[in-house]
């Protein structure tokens, strides 16, 4: 949350953390699911439904599914 105060998001956090695993995961698969809607809203008309599919993966992770593999090799490599 870089554009919220400190204070704020501490009271976020404890919010959050407030919640048992299973709340939190669920919180976090329908913000998924939310961005996944936004991320259509803006989508081009006329795309195939494997174009749809990449835009919106592009779209909320700001690289194609080959280069988030690439980096999460890469990561769990130490390269």
């Amino acid at each position: 949350m870089e554009d919220t105060s400190q204070d704020v998001a501490g009271l976020v956090r404890t919010v959050v953390m407030s919640k048992s695993v299973a709340e939190r995961i669920l919180l976090c698969a329908q913000m998924y699911e939310d961005a996944k809607k936004f991320a259509r809203i803006m989508m081009p008309k006329g795309l195939t439904a494997d174009e749809q599919e990449l835009y919106v993966f592009q779209r909320i992770h700001g690289m194609t599914p080959a280069e988030a593999a690439n980096r999460i090799y890469r990561t769990s490599n130490n390269e």
